[in-house]
Order: C-alpha cells, then sequence, then structure tokens
C-alpha cells in the first residue's frame, strides 16, 4: 500500500450510520479529516444481495494484499493455538473447518451463553423448536425436529465432558475460547457429532493473583453481576472461582395482569483447582453449579405486533433446570507422549409445568380457550471416562488414541395432565418414562507428513452402544371417564444395540508459511432411540416406534491463510445424509410421528479478520447453504415431499463486526472503543413441510466502551433498529372442516439498550 494512501487513511474516522428499509441493508460512511474536522467524502452503499456483501468482504482482504506482502519476514507470525484434536497445535494445521471465539470477544459481544456466541458463525444453527429443548444444527445436517432428549447431532463438551440436550443451558461463564468444530467429529468425539462439535474450555486457575468484576443494568430489566478470583494456594496448588447471576424480563406479556409471563434467572458457579504435583503430573478438579429460573419456552400466535402478549393463567407456567458438574483430570507427561484421564458426572433435573391451550390461539382456532395443564419432571444422570494417550504439541507426526465409556440414564415423567377439551388425549394420564444408554469406543488419529509440504490425515473410531427404554403409562380419571372400555394402564419395554465405525482421511498441503490447503472426506453417525413423547403402547397396543440411526457422509474442500494482520478462510462443503430424525408433531391430535429422511447439503462458507490501519479491525464472515430432503418414506405420515428444504436453514446468513480503537487525551491509558456487530440470517422454511416461511432479517448491535488499564465503562445497545424475527415458527392446521387454521413461533426481543462496568486486578 502506497504511502499516502497509508496517510489517508490514517488521518480519517469513520461513522457508520446503518438504517435499514424493507430488506436492504444500507450503510452511510461519512470520512473525516482529523486535522480540518471536514467531510472529505460521503457515499450511500446499498447491499440488497449476499453475493454483493461477499465481493465487498473480499475486496477488503484483496485491498490490504500490499500491506502484507510488505510486511517484515521476520515478524513471527502469532499462531492460533486449539485443542480441537485434543492436542494443543495451530488452527491452519487442522484439516477441516474450526472458528475460534475467544474471551474478549465474548465480553465485547456480551454473549453470556453458546447460542449468542454461534451467531458469530455461519453456517450454524441453534434451533428452538415447539418449546423444546434447544439442539444445534451445522451446514445443514442435524436432526429436523428431535425426537428425545439424546437426539442430538452436534455434540458439546466443557473441559472435556460432554453434555446432552437434557443436561446443558447452553451458559457461558469465564470462558478462554469456544472451538466451533465443523462436519462430523465422531472419530475423537463419539456419539451425536454427525454435523460436528463444539468445545468450550473454562479459564484455568492462575500461579499468580488475578480477578475480576463486572456489572450490567439494561431495558427489560436485565441485570448482570459476575466476579472471579483466581490465584495460588500453596506452592504447587492453585484455584479459581466465577460467579455470575443474570435475570431478564420475558419478551412476553400476559394479557390477565399485563405484566412478563415471566422472569428469566440464571445462578452460575464454578470452582476450579489446579495441582502441579511435579514437573510431568498436573491434577485438576472442577465443580459447577447452575440454576435456571423462568426459562421461556411459550408459543404465541403470529403476527405477533410490536408487544407480543398471550392469554394463559397467571403463574401457570413454570420452567426450572438445575444442574450440578463434576470434572476430575490428570496429565502426565512421557519423553515422546502425554497420558490423560478425564472422569466426569453430571447430574441435571427439569421442572416444567405449561398450560396446554394458549388463549389467544384456541380462541382464534375454536372460540374459546379451554383449561388446561401438563408437566414434565426430567433427571439426568451422566457419567463418562476417557483414557487417552497423544503426541507432544510440538512433535513433528501429531497423533492419538484413546478409550471412552459413557452412560447415561434419564427419568422423564409426565403429570398433572388436565384436558377436558380433549379427554380422551392419551397424554391424561401420568407417565413414566426411562431411557438407559451405555456407550464404549476406541479411536485413533494420526497426521503423518509425506513431505515437507503434504500431511495425509487419518482417523478411526469403533463404537458399541446399547439403549434401554421402559415405560408406564396410567390413565387419570379424567381419560377413564370418556374412554370406556379402554385400558388403563399400560407398560413398554425396549432395547436397542448397535455398533458403527467413524472415521475420516483428509491431506493438507501447505502453501507457504501462512497458507494451508486442505481436503477431507469424513463420516458421521449417530444411533436410533426412543421418542420422548410416545404414547402408541397405549392407546394402540403395540410398541412405540424407534427411530433409526442416522449417517452422513461428508466432502469438504478449504483454504486456510493467515498473518497477523489479515486472515481469510474459505470452505467448500457437500454432505449426504441418509436417515435423518423428524418428529413431526400434529397439536390437533397431540400424535407425535416419527420419521427418518434422506437429506443433501451443500455450500460455501468464507471467513476473516482484517487488522486495518487507523486503529480499525474488521472481522466477519459470510455462508450458503442449501439444504434439502431427497428421500422420504413410502408413505410418509407427515406429509412431507420431497425436495422440500430443511426447516430453519436459511440459503444465506452473514455476519459483520467493526472494531475502532482510539486514545483520549483525558489522561494517559484512556481509550474509547467503539464496536459495531451486525447479523444477517436470510429467509427460511419454518416447518419440514415447507407450510410457510420466515422472513430475513439484520440484528445490528453497538457497544461503546471507556477503558483504561484496569477499568471499563461501556453502553451497549441490543437490535438497534427494533426489527421484529422469528426465531422458530410452527403451522398449526384448521381443528374442524372449513376452520382457521393458525402459525405459531417465538419472537425475538426487540431494541434494549443498558450500561455496564468491568473491573480487573
Amino acid at each position: 500500500m502506497s504511502k499516502s494512501v497509508y496517510t489517508f487513511i490514517e488521518h480519517i474516522r469513520m461513522l457508520f450510520i446503518c438504517s435499514f428499509r424493507k430488506k436492504y441493508m444500507r450503510y452511510k460512511l461519512a470520512f473525516i479529516d482529523r486535522v480540518t474536522n471536514l467531510p472529505i467524502s460521503s457515499k450511500k452503499i446499498i447491499i440488497n444481495s449476499p453475493w454483493l456483501m461477499a465481493g465487498i468482504f473480499c475486496l477488503s482482504f484483496n485491498a490490504m494484499a500490499d500491506t502484507v506482502e510488505k510486511k517484515d519476514d521476520s515478524d513471527q507470525v502469532e499462531q492460533l493455538i486449539v485443542t480441537a484434536r485434543h492436542v494443543k497445535e495451530s488452527a491452519k494445521d487442522i484439516p477441516f473447518t474450526v472458528n475460534i471465539v475467544d474471551d474478549k470477544k465474548l465480553v465485547d459481544r456480551r454473549e453470556t451463553t453458546l447460542e449468542k456466541a454461534l451467531n458469530d458463525t455461519v453456517g450454524v444453527q441453534v434451533i428452538s423448536n415447539m418449546g423444546a429443548a434447544k439442539s444445534i444444527r451445522m451446514r445443514g445436517v442435524g436432526s429436523v425436529l428431535p425426537m428425545s432428549g439424546d437426539d442430538s447431532s452436534v455434540s458439546i463438551n466443557v473441559d472435556g465432558m460432554p453434555q446432552s440436550r437434557s443436561n446443558t443451558t447452553l451458559n457461558l461463564l469465564d470462558v478462554q475460547r469456544v472451538e466451533v468444530l465443523k462436519g462430523p467429529q465422531g472419530t475423537l468425539f463419539g456419539r451425536n457429532s454427525e454435523a460436528g462439535a463444539i468445545n468450550v474450555i473454562s479459564k484455568k486457575p492462575t500461579s499468580y493473583f488475578e480477578s475480576t468484576f463486572r456489572t450490567e443494568l439494561g431495558q427489560d430489566h436485565q441485570i448482570l453481576t459476575e466476579g472471579v478470583i483466581s490465584g495460588p494456594l500453596t506452592e504447587q496448588l492453585s484455584g479459581r472461582f466465577a460467579v455470575r447471576y443474570d435475570e431478564a424480563d420475558s419478551i412476553l406479556e400476559n394479557v390477565n395482569d399485563h405484566k412478563p409471563v415471566s422472569i428469566l434467572r440464571n445462578k452460575i458457579a464454578r470452582g476450579s483447582l489446579l495441582w502441579e504435583a511435579s514437573e510431568l503430573t498436573s491434577i485438576s478438579f472442577i465443580t459447577e453449579l447452575e440454576d435456571a429460573m423462568g426459562m421461556d419456552d411459550m408459543y404465541v400466535m403470529r403476527p405477533y405486533g410490536h408487544h407480543p402478549k398471550i392469554n394463559i393463567p397467571n403463574s401457570s407456567d413454570k420452567n426450572d433446570k438445575n444442574i450440578y458438574r463434576f470434572n476430575f483430570k490428570v496429565e502426565h507427561q512421557l519423553d515422546n507422549s502425554v497420558l490423560s484421564s478425564i472422569t466426569s458426572y453430571s447430574y441435571s433435573k427439569n421442572d416444567n409445568r405449561a398450560p396446554i391451550y394458549e388463549g389467544k390461539l384456541y380462541n382464534h382456532l375454536i372460540g374459546i380457550s379451554p383449561p388446561s395443564n401438563w408437566s414434565f419432571l426430567t433427571k439426568e444422570n451422566l457419567f463418562n471416562q476417557e483414557f487417552r494417550i497423544s503426541s507432544k504439541p510440538d512433535a513433528s507426526i501429531f497423533w492419538v488414541a484413546g478409550v471412552n465409556y459413557y452412560t447415561n440414564n434419564r427419568h422423564r415423567n409426565t403429570y398433572d395432565v388436565i384436558d377436558v377439551f380433549y379427554p380422551t388425549n392419551p397424554l391424561n394420564a401420568d407417565i413414566k418414562r426411562k431411557f438407559e444408554t451405555d456407550n464404549v469406543g476406541l479411536f485413533g488419529e494420526i497426521t503423518y507428513p509425506l513431505t515437507e509440504k503434504l500431511k495425509l490425515t487419518t482417523g478411526i473410531r469403533q463404537s458399541y452402544e446399547k439403549k434401554n427404554y421402559r415405560a408406564k403409562w396410567s390413565a387419570n380419571a379424567i381419560y377413564t371417564d370418556n374412554a370406556p372400555g379402554m385400558p388403563t394402564l399400560a407398560f413398554d419395554k425396549q432395547k436397542i444395540t448397535d455398533h458403527y465405525t467413524t472415521g475420516r482421511l483428509g491431506l493438507n498441503y501447505l502453501l507457504n508459511d501462512n497458507a494451508t490447503l486442505y481436503g477431507l472426506y469424513s463420516r458421521g453417525y449417530k444411533t436410533g432411540g426412543f421418542n420422548d413423547e410416545g404414547t402408541d403402547f397405549a392407546t394402540l397396543g403395540y410398541s412405540d416406534q424407534a427411530y433409526k440411526s442416522a449417517y452422513v457422509n461428508t466432502y469438504e474442500i478449504g483454504l486456510k491463510t493467515e498473518n497477523n494482520t489479515v486472515g481469510l478462510n474459505t470452505a467448500l462443503f457437500y454432505n449426504d445424509t441418509k436417515r435423518e430424525h423428524l418428529m413431526a408433531y400434529n397439536p390437533a391430535t397431540f400424535v407425535s410421528v416419527v420419521e427418518n429422511y434422506d437429506i443433501r447439503s451443500y455450500g460455501v462458507e468464507l471467513d476473516g479478520f482484517w487488522k486495518a490501519p487507523g486503529n480499525l479491525d474488521f472481522t466477519g464472515g459470510i455462508g450458503y447453504t442449501n439444504a434439502k430432503i431427497v428421500g422420504t418414506p413410502s408413505q410418509s405420515l407427515a406429509h412431507v415431499k420431497k425436495h422440500n428444504q430443511v426447516p430453519d436453514t436459511s440459503h444465506w446468513n452473514a455476519n459483520l463486526t467493526i472494531l475502532h480503537s482510539i486514545p483520549l487525551n483525558l489522561a494517559s491509558g484512556i481509550s474509547l472503543e467503539t464496536q459495531i456487530t451486525d447479523r444477517y440470517i436470510g429467509s427460511r422454511k419454518a416447518d419440514v413441510q415447507n407450510n410457510f416461511g420466515l422472513k430475513a432479517y439484520n440484528k445490528l448491535d453497538a457497544r461503546v466502551a471507556v477503558k483504561t488499564e484496569n477499568a471499563e465503562f461501556y453502553v451497549w445497545g441490543d437490535n438497534l433498529l427494533n426489527k421484529s424475527y422469528d426465531i422458530w415458527g410452527y403451522y398449526i392446521p384448521a381443528m374442524y372442516p372449513d376452520g382457521p387454521d393458525a402459525t405459531i413461533g417465538s419472537p425475538g426481543r426487540g431494541r434494549t439498550i443498558g450500561v455496564g462496568f468491568i473491573y480487573n486486578y
């Protein structure tokens, strides 16, 4: 880059004034000369196509090519180190896509949950459909509507401990980084990782004293208070303790008392100890407690209006979750390898109560709002043990091998059901279900240098899994009085055993010190299981149908390039998924249909960063995913057609964050930091039948902070354009011939503004 252009950039500051009209995204950039304080130029840029956004994103990196080339070769490039394969290594050496969200991004973007953090990653969707526990889909791969608390396609691992859909809240506390591993990860992470895996790495105890205090206040009664303290306890033992409390009003207002339908509260605490027993051996212990209260899972009839309202009896809903986690890790250094043992246990309890019929919806559908209730209590015990041996981080040949044992016992009870409108509803009963899962896996992976620049990666895992299911159905008085001659007691007992192989084969080619080209084939697998809501054994007299296993063959080629100024990663992918899981639910009959579908998805992703002159940082990505159902059962009870789009998967999604920092002349060490983040989600189909679609939207967030060496005061704003958007949607058919139908969903939160303060010692 020429000296004159560099001087020009150094002497301007950019003010980004964003306005969005209809479906267009508009940016107005005003360039101000710092010497004359006069505008140099002003131009509106209209971005109405993702292709144009991608072009601008690519050109921003191309514009910096001269700067990259002229950088002093003696400067050592800072390596992005991850543990995506259980060994510390550079992200560019891994033959698949790994996206990183570090601790600074998590704090600066106020990402206190994994769901928020994943918004910064293209090609990832967090699905929260029909109020069920959240699930994650990557690149169009994953359950269309999960059938059970064990039906997950993306494994979540916190400090090496696997999490199920039932025993996670997606909250993040005192986290060092989040690693998003795309593509099947069954080789090293085993079960339920056919689409990918997510590693959450918490901050470790330090050998020096440090502490952090953070607090926030915002609209909708948003409150957050967080504290962390870490330091040595003895010469060899150090500890760390982190705690957070946050709350916010539900975005839904109850028309009966004109108050929020619930208050969302989270209490989280984590304590960790690190014992450096010797120069070669370290032992860590982590315990974590979570209480999540008032979790919002109610549906609303669409369209929502500017202030979404629902009609349910006061205090008739409840959704609380308690989680306890314990993690024990031992690591020992050998001459040429590392031995590791990770032992983990967790217990969770989820108590949920809600009306069956929401007033506004059923007044629309049938003209009345019947009194109703159903309650669910889920308890889960999870134990995991893994032994592994691996190469050392700096070894010329990467390798890892190990054995893993996983067991899960989950109880799900349905109770206190009151449905007088549909008295023969099979859920008018006390239902007790028990799900047991045992899994053993042997795995290994190696990356071997074929030449100085070409490396071969191959990995394999052999797994054995057994699932047991038992259920007891006992009709209540409402059902018994209205279904004479029908059974009032029923039992179900089933078992599944499965053996399967997962693995991958790939090549890495080092183009130069900063760029790597790779290609990878990988196979993912997800076992079958049993429906959480099945009632055929009670009403039809035969066992509920188990859903089949699913598997995927994935092909990916990509390019990773990075130095200290600019980084750009591209990936092309193709996924061929067989027998993916679907649960289609009919609210009119309360019957859940279990079916398996073949899905094909392909696309391209582009993400990167640019540390521009003038204290400007650009980070972002753009992705295209085309995911369709290409195979259906010969007689689909859910009436799903071939070539339907996979729901909740938009063709286009993108994000862009602009960070600007400037020193203030008020005093030494004080700076002003401004951050603007825009996220775009394209239009997508709401349900598997493709009955209707959800509109595209932009979500604009900002944060302005005054920073000193140890303290930070900031003002934040979420959804500054106050855009109304759908988190999910579902179609409700007419309840009688020629009657009205409806669509329901859950709206995103509107514009909120607040302040915050951070102090580090």
